[in-house]
């Protein structure tokens, strides 16, 4: 008889595994830390006296993490500096858990970053500066001349290009990169700005008779840009392979998976509630707003926090039918197709659960959670009385029923005779429980037993040494 594998993995496994790289290109640490990083973080911490600094870096920045802590340490004695390598849920979010561990008073951020409103630490964001062949981008630009002509024209400068707004184009006639796009084009306007945007304020809003470039690659970033902002046209200029593209963010295949997620999570009995941030002001909002939803459905509700998620941790979840992922717009895991339950975003949820959205297309795709609260852009008021009682499936064809209120059904209850409550009572020998929790408790594995004040204290001994793979014995 053989044993397989499927549920276990090998002894030397732990020590094989590779880091996980994100999608960040490979950067120098000339590129990451040159004197105006290293001015602008030194001024920063002296002009607030922070005492007990951390430094965040993303996987692919950590070579370069020591010598850059060792930098400061020169110019800044006396201060204390601790090194974040190991995020709890993603390297664009700002771990303010880990850095309260340590009672940190401050933190400087590298690389991707989600720009998500943080409320416990005041944060430094430093971005790489990548290189850029600026006679290529004007090159490939000019290509857009047909289509840009009268029109307004947005580029969106990806994290490592931001240096482009602040200096000065010496190799051009002028000394602004929108004036040359805009006599090149023949544009009506151009903005350039930065994306993640420094501020609210700083943002551009976008309109279907507009063409959009975003100047970097391929990323999350974009994915996430090129959903929640409306455009003619998009395009993606690779400053790595001086190629320009056009990119339909909004695709048919993508929109049929999103809808049927959708109409997956209408059909849930049991949603899991993930929480993937712990730092991003307005989450404890949102899950009291999906609870509010669910419960108002009828529909049991589930508070997950397991780090970062894969489908490997959410398929201990089996008695839930659809997972909520509530995290920062940069956190486009729900997209994936690997997991054995649907994976929706809040936006997603809140069209599910939500009658406000019933028969409503939605202008612009929303990522970020905040916009649904009642102080963002998108909210829609929830009103658990326009719920209907009754509704179809889309996936499944069959009726769907809604428990509106507790209220409500208790008065359904007391209304039924003797005779009919006796035959909606529960057997003695039922199979479902009615509480969701409980469900763990049938479990065939449940760790270890507690058995408090049924077992003797045990002797202290000593314990092993070395490592899992192999102890070794003194």
């Amino acid at each position: 008889m053989t044993t397989s594998n499927t549920f276990s993995s090998s002894d030397t496994a732990a020590l094989e595994r590779e880091t996980e790289l994100t999608d960040e290109p490979t950067v120098t640490q000339e590129q990451m830390w040159n004197d105006k990083h290293q001015k602008t973080a030194v001024d920063w911490i002296r002009q607030n006296a922070y005492q007990r600094v951390c430094l965040q870096f993303p996987d692919a920045y950590l070579p370069h993490s020591n010598a850059i802590c060792d930098k400061l340490k020169q110019v800044l004695p006396g201060i204390n500096f601790f090194i974040l390598a190991d995020t709890s849920y993603g390297s664009c979010c700002v771990d303010e858990i880990a850095a309260a561990h340590i009672d940190s008073d401050s933190l400087i951020h590298f690389g991707n970053a989600c720009r998500s409103k943080v409320s416990r630490l005041p944060v430094l964001y430093m971005f790489p500066e990548l290189p850029i062949d600026l006679q290529q981008l004007f090159e490939k630009m000019s290509m857009l001349k047909d289509n840009s002509k009268d029109k307004v024209l947005i580029v969106y400068l990806d994290i490592g290009y931001h240096h482009l707004l602040e200096n000065d184009l010496t190799d051009m006639e002028t000394a602004s990169l929108s004036k040359n796009l805009k006599e090149t084009l023949q544009c009506k306007d151009v903005h350039i700005v930065a994306y993640p945007a420094v501020e609210e304020k700083d943002q551009i809003l976008c309109n279907d008779e507009q063409i959009c470039v975003f100047v970097g690659e391929d990323n999350s970033r974009f994915f996430n840009l090129s959903l929640t902002k409306k455009a003619q046209q998009w395009f993606i200029f690779n400053p790595l392979t001086n190629t320009l593209n056009e990119k339909n963010p909004l695709t048919a295949n993508y929109i049929r998976r999103r809808y049927y997620y959708i109409e997956k999570c209408k059909d849930a009995q049991t949603l899991g509630l993930v929480v993937g941030t712990l730092t991003a002001s307005g989450y404890l909002d949102v899950i009291s707003r999906l609870q509010e939803m669910a419960k108002s459905r009828g529909v049991k509700t589930q508070l997950i926090s397991v780090g970062r998620i894969n489908p490997a941790k959410l398929a201990n979840f089996l008695e839930i039918d659809c997972f909520v992922l509530i995290g920062c717009p940069f956190n486009n895991i729900y997209n994936s197709k690997e997991f054995y339950k649907p994976v929706v975003s809040v936006f997603e949820a809140e069209m599910a659960l939500n009658p406000a959205w019933h028969m409503k297309y939605p202008e612009a795709y929303v990522t970020d959670f905040t916009e649904l609260l009642p102080e963002g852009s998108n909210f829609i008021a929830f009103n658990k009385e326009n719920i209907a009682r009754q509704d179809v499936s889309l996936v499944s064809g069959r009726l769907r029923h809604a428990t509106i209120d507790d209220s409500v059904e208790l008065a359904n209850t007391n209304a039924l005779s003797a005779q009919q409550q006796a035959l909606v009572t529960q057997g003695k020998m039922e199979v479902m429980t009615t509480n969701v929790g409980l469900t763990y408790e049938d479990r065939t594995w449940k760790g270890l037993e507690p058995a408090l004040g049924c077992t003797e204290p045990a002797k202290l001994q000593k314990g092993l040494s070395g490592i899992p793979i192999k102890y070794t014995h003194d």
